[in-house]
């Protein structure tokens, strides 16, 4: 009985060290598909980290550092005060978590490194979230990141290797491979980990992004990551290097209760055991400051913000001169203009509360007998950007309905209702739209269409964001 449960733990162990050495066997037997994409800068971001010379400053975030952080410029700054550090910006990515983040950089710390952990509110960046299917597609071409993740993390992305190697090998098989397009493209660096591509103003129709409304009184920090965060200061503060709280840029048309500021503020202070430099008002700035979210700044914004950083950094440090930047000025707006048209007088708007754009919110007696319908991008001069749960409600002989590039999301159960319909076709976009659950209710014979040209940009998702075409890609077919 001895031998035999002997044997029995012999093979378990051999087991758990054989599935591993073959699944990144198999990785390797694969090709890279993510090299020239955003998150291919992930591996570089570290590689930065590691070989920055002198004392640095390391700005530790999420896609707001990416996108919001003139790296150079800040170091310029500091310097001018008679600080001397090499700035390293350590944020690219939500859907891989501010948690891995900790982790990547935790044992690259030394004496005179001075963290700066900047706080976005929103709940997942401020939890032990790991995202495990991100982490190893920003990994694909450096694979000993997983040794700097901590063990349950490290768990998680070999757990997701399986269907990652599935994920991959049916991108090769279909020959289209990953397209990254500019910002979200590994080119939009330089070797600084600066995104230099040039994003000229706010190109969201409405200014704002209106699927992701910021409500700061729901914002708790998960005490996972608070413990997270403590352990991550003991051992910075054990060698030599100090961690300070600061915040994300906040898009103003999209905050939502300014009045829960302080309340925001209060839980993060007590949340997290390290100095908070920043005041988080400040960071609330007019939406022509944006580029493509409401956390994403445009250049001219990234160097607003960077002073604001940087006074704050240097007020921590002890200077208390005013610094006299030179504030650059507001871009223009630069959204286009979409000159697609539907049947307009078919359906029912609804007015987008505090922003100038419309929802489709029912249909008229001649939509209720459509058997097709096209949404129209614009309704009194304003864009079209949504739709409501209950816009085809009636419209039982529905079976194709066309979208247009403006509508930026489709909420939950649009066509459960909908008991004949068996076309959802989008029209070409360079935005990715967000999509609810249950689309479809219990239909399963309904598809979607989508330009042949756009299919990589749902199949794979675009940037920073989790891609919400995920759960539908069984449906997915090109026209």
């Amino acid at each position: 009985m001895l031998k035999k449960r002997m044997a029995c733990i012999l093979a378990a162990i051999l087991l758990s060290l054989i599935l591993p050495c073959t699944l990144l066997l198999a990785d390797r037997m694969l090709p890279t598909l993510y090299g020239e994409s955003y998150y291919a800068v992930l591996p570089d971001m570290v590689e930065r980290l590691d070989s920055a010379p002198g004392k640095r400053l390391i700005v530790l975030g999420n896609s707001d550092v990416a996108f919001g952080l003139d790296g150079e410029g800040l170091e310029q700054a500091l310097k001018g005060a008679g600080e001397t550090y090499t700035v390293c910006p350590f944020g690219l990515y939500g859907a891989v978590g501010s948690a891995a983040m900790l982790s990547l950089s935790r044992n690259a710390l030394r004496e005179g490194d001075l963290v700066v952990l900047v706080v976005e509110p929103v709940e997942e960046t401020l939890s032990d979230y790991f995202g495990a299917e991100s982490f190893l597609r920003c990994a694909e071409s450096d694979r000993s990141l997983l040794l700097r993740l901590n063990a349950a993390q490290r768990n998680l992305a070999l757990g997701a290797l399986i269907s990652d190697l599935a994920a991959r090998y049916n991108i090769v098989q279909s020959g289209i491979a990953p397209r990254p397009e500019m910002p979200y493209a590994r080119e939009a660096f330089n070797e600084r980990m600066d995104m230099t591509y040039a994003r000229a103003g706010n190109e969201m129709l409405l200014g704002f992004d209106v699927t992701s409304p910021i409500r700061l009184g729901n914002v708790r920090v998960d005490s996972a990551f608070a413990e997270m965060v403590a352990d991550y200061v003991r051992h910075a503060r054990a060698r030599g290097a100090e961690v300070v709280v600061s915040f994300s840029p906040m898009n103003r048309s999209a905050v939502e209760d300014m009045a829960a500021m302080a309340t925001f503020f209060g839980r993060v202070n007590e949340a997290l055991a390290c100095t908070v430099i920043s005041d988080p008002n400040r960071y609330v700035l007019d939406s022509g400051w944006f580029y493509d979210s409401n956390f994403h700044l445009n250049t001219a914004g990234a160097r607003y913000r960077t002073q604001l950083l940087a006074e704050d950094i240097l007020c921590y440090l002890g200077h208390d001169e005013a610094l006299g930047f030179d504030r650059p000025e507001m871009p223009e707006k630069v959204a286009e203009v979409a000159s697609d048209a539907g049947e307009d007088s078919v359906f029912v708007f609804t007015k987008v509360e505090g922003a100038e754009g419309f929802l489709v919110s029912g249909v008229t007696g001649a939509g209720r007998e459509a058997q097709s319908l096209t949404v129209p991008a614009y309704h009194l001069g304003l864009p079209v950007v949504g739709l409501t749960e209950a816009a085809f409600t009636g419209a039982e002989q529905l079976e194709e309905l066309f979208i247009p590039s403006t509508v930026l999301s489709l909420p939950a159960g649009l066509f459960a209702g909908n008991p004949v319909f068996v076309r959802l076709v989008l029209l070409p976009r360079d935005r990715l739209p967000d999509v609810g659950e249950n689309l479809f209710g219990d239909n399963t014979k309904a598809a979607v269409l989508v330009p042949a040209a756009d299919y990589s940009m749902y199949r794979d998702g675009v940037g920073c964001e989790t891609n919400p075409w995920e759960r539908y890609l069984g449906r997915l077919s090109t026209y």
